[in-house]
């Protein structure tokens, strides 16, 4: 893939990306991947970069809106702020805690340590779910001070992508048993269960009903990380949105709230007075539904 980089003053980094496929120019503004100019192979880089002059106001406005959007969403708890020395991710297994090492190696080197230490043991103490505000360990992840400046976006990218393969083995433990739980509870029959870090979705179901879980769903609640499970379970049976879908779904969303609603996590309390009070005809899963929206990717 040709492409070509521009640094706008306000803007960042623009890369103008060329493609085959593409029969006129257009820009994308991702909150993770930047701003990007899709601009025709029969095009110049020139005419791209004229392109987004032209809507350099629009990028601009959009990056705010993004921000501001992913800062609401760092207060509510459903994204993960600027990654930086002290800084701590909570999973439904771990607290993953940031920590700047001595100023050793070389600058280049992105390696990281990892050092787990064990907090609760559910064999002693009988907990049978998994909660944000309950960590089973304590992970830290210490990185080289060597590495660039704290609260530059260059070590948050390295952060987020050491973040990335802590939370892919978390997933690779818990997700495809949860899969495999709630498959055997409701009779569902899938084929190859994959673990991936997506950008655009939680989760998603071929049409050969293999199911690809997104690594992040770690991060969230447990209930909202079933949701997103049976929901995709539930497409092996509809492979679309219609009634038929949205009936089934209800159906295993209400049965798994109410085989959590006695562990007294205040997730789940949280989510069944919301649910109490919906008027919705489907008000189970309509109220995860919108206790998803909000959530970050990493």
């Amino acid at each position: 893939m040709q492409a070509k980089e521009y640094i706008d003053p306000e803007a960042g980094k623009v890369l103008l990306v060329k493609s085959a496929a593409s029969r006129r120019v257009s820009i994308r503004v991702h909150p993770a991947d930047g701003v990007k100019v899709i601009v025709p192979r029969s095009l110049s880089y020139d005419e791209g970069l004229r392109f987004f002059m032209l809507k350099r106001d629009w990028v601009i406005s959009t990056i705010a809106k993004q921000k501001k959007k992913i800062s609401e969403a760092v207060e509510e708890g459903k994204a993960v702020a600027l990654l930086r020395d002290g800084a701590a991710v909570n999973t439904l297994l771990s607290e993953i805690i940031f920590r700047r090492g001595a100023e050793n190696g070389s600058r280049e080197s992105v390696s990281m340590t990892v050092k787990t230490e064990q907090v609760e043991d559910v064999k002693i103490t009988g907990r049978t779910f998994l909660s944000l505000d309950r960590p089973l360990f304590r992970k830290v992840l210490t990185y080289s001070g060597k590495l660039p400046r704290e609260g530059a976006p260059e070590l948050d990218h390295l952060l987020r992508q050491a973040l990335a393969e802590v939370l892919r083995t978390e997933a690779k433990l818990i997700l495809p048993k949860r899969l495999a739980f709630f498959a055997s509870r409701f009779g569902f029959s899938c084929g190859k269960v994959t673990v991936k870090h997506n950008s655009s979705n939680w989760g998603s179901c071929s049409a050969r009903g293999n199911i690809n879980l997104n690594l992040n769903l770690v991060r969230l609640p447990e209930p909202l990380c079933d949701y997103v499970i049976l929901h995709e379970l539930c497409h092996l049976r509809h492979p679309d949105h219609g009634p038929a879908f949205h009936d089934l779904l209800e159906k295993l969303c209400t049965d798994n709230i109410m085989r959590l609603a006695g562990n007294g996590d205040r997730s789940v309390t949280e989510l069944v007075k919301k649910i109490n009070s919906s008027r919705s005809a489907q008000p189970v899963h309509r109220t995860l539904e919108r206790a998803m929206k909000g959530y970050r990717l990493v």
